[in-house]
């Protein structure tokens, strides 16, 4: 902005030495004409200047810039020389300045500064209140509007090892006497799947500060959430309440405020923009966060007698459904209007369930079947009916860990990567056998959804 007011002085010095020398003797200067005009360029520069360098206003962070434009009309000006990134506590003030001098282009750099950094906008309500409801709309689709959906999975280490005397578990295990130097613990990466080459591909390294054993994970506004889990092993072993996100568009983790509660073995389910941590291990209680309060806050907890470890759960339809695991066959729905849970028509098949999905009102309940493999139970949630809907032979019965991508869910275990097509009112699995998982390890496979930016994303730090 400062070249822009040096360049907009320099142009009235030429021109009125221009004038001065194209002047007749005896011949009144004009006061009219391209002086005044550079003087207005001069004057808007001058008010630029003075927006840009407020306190609180933009954060000078050196970047590619884009090129100089040879408009001269102010909007086209400030949308030019403003920095790349900018803070959050002037989108408010250049959303005005834009709508002020027509500038469409600032304005939607604008939202999607704070479409890329959802969680600090919702937190802070001296701008999140002030945003009007179409702003809040805008805002909320560039998440999922400007990149492309995948598939993505992480592989969450076992609670259990196997051991010539049948399962031992982990926390309660005798740690074994370490024997010369203790190699360091390996990385663990998000993947995400590209069905055009077919291929796997590390997104991210999860940081090591994650407890990823026993935790809960589920997407919520194009977020990835991992809460709870177990930290340590042995006699040290301790359940964590930590809650930790990655943002896919700024390639940034980060920590929210932890539960209530320590759990290992929950489940975490989105819903209406809100996140319910599930029960766990020897736990019936049930609390929810709001992005908005950066707070949890307790819910109704699980029926009596449940005992919800390893369990399945989603939502459909504005409620929350709550299956496998010890519970078996049986089917809990929550209310989060009523904050009441109650039961649901058991399924027909008494198998133990591996996963269950919601697609379309639907759900689908994968079972596993010695002999058979995986057969995929349907349950009707406005009729309150179950139907069988298709089976998968599988090599080995091993649990298959499901995510809804359109109208296809993801089934995925270390041996296969196998696709659950709903197309007017038929479902089958389809015969394209896909790559499967690339990695090896021992541990639960879980499957997710994100949107990733079209390109790598450039910002490292709000």
């Amino acid at each position: 902005m400062c070249e822009i007011s040096e360049n907009s002085e320099q142009e009235v010095s030429q021109v009125a030495s221009g004038q001065h020398q194209a002047q007749a003797p005896g011949e009144r200067p004009s006061p009219a004409g391209s002086r005044e005009v550079l003087m207005e360029k001069q004057k808007e520069a001058q008010k630029l200047m003075v927006f840009l360098q407020r306190p609180g206003g933009w954060g000078v962070v050196e970047g590619p810039q884009k090129p100089r434009s040879s408009a001269g009309d102010p909007a086209s000006t400030a949308a030019v020389a403003l920095p790349r990134w900018r803070d959050l506590g002037s989108c408010l003030d250049v959303l005005a300045f834009a709508q002020q001098h027509g500038a469409p282009g600032l304005a939607q750099e604008t939202y999607a500064l704070m479409s890329d950094n959802l969680l600090h906008v919702l937190g802070d309500p001296s701008l999140y209140r002030q945003l009007s409801g179409a702003d809040r709309e805008r805002i909320l689709s560039l998440r999922t509007g400007r990149g492309q959906a995948v598939l993505g999975a992480l592989v969450l280490p076992s609670l259990y090892q196997v051991s010539r005397s049948g399962l031992t578990r982990h926390p309660c295990a005798a740690e074994a006497p370490a024997v010369g130097p203790v190699p360091p613990p390996l990385h663990t990466y998000l993947h995400v799947f590209h069905p055009r080459e077919n291929t796997w591909r590390p997104l991210t390294q999860v940081p090591p500060e994650v407890p990823l054993r026993g935790c809960g994970l589920c997407t919520l506004h194009n977020y990835l959430f991992l809460a709870g889990g177990i930290r340590g092993s042995g006699a040290k072993a301790v359940c964590s309440n930590e809650v930790f996100c990655y943002n896919p568009l700024t390639n940034i983790w980060s920590q929210v405020r932890p539960m209530q509660q320590a759990r290992a073995q929950l489940k975490l389910v989105a819903l209406d923009g809100l996140l319910y941590a599930i029960g766990g291990e020897c736990l019936y209680s049930m609390e929810r966060y709001d992005p908005r309060t950066d707070a949890w806050t307790s819910r109704a907890p699980l029926p009596a007698g449940t005992f919800p470890v390893v369990h399945e759960a989603v939502a459909c339809r504005g409620d929350i459904y709550v299956t496998g695991g010890h519970l078996f066959y049986r089917l809990l729905r929550y209310s989060p209007a009523k904050d009441v849970w109650d039961e649901c028509p058991y399924s027909a098949s008494h198998r133990r369930s591996s996963d269950m999905v919601a697609l379309g009102g639907f759900l689908y309940r994968f079972d596993l079947l010695r002999g058979v493999g995986a057969a995929v139970m349907r349950y009707n949630t406005v009729t309150g009916s179950w139907s069988r809907a298709a089976s998968l032979p599988l090599p080995d019965p091993a649990p298959l860990r499901c995510a809804v991508l359109g109208n296809t869910i993801y089934c995925l275990n270390h041996q296969v990567t196998a696709t659950f097509t709903v197309f007017e009112g038929t479902a089958q699995f389809q015969a394209k056998e896909l790559q499967p998982f690339p990695l090896r390890t021992k541990g639960v496979l879980c499957p997710f959804i994100l949107t990733l930016p079209p390109a790598d994303p450039l910002q490292t730090e709000l």
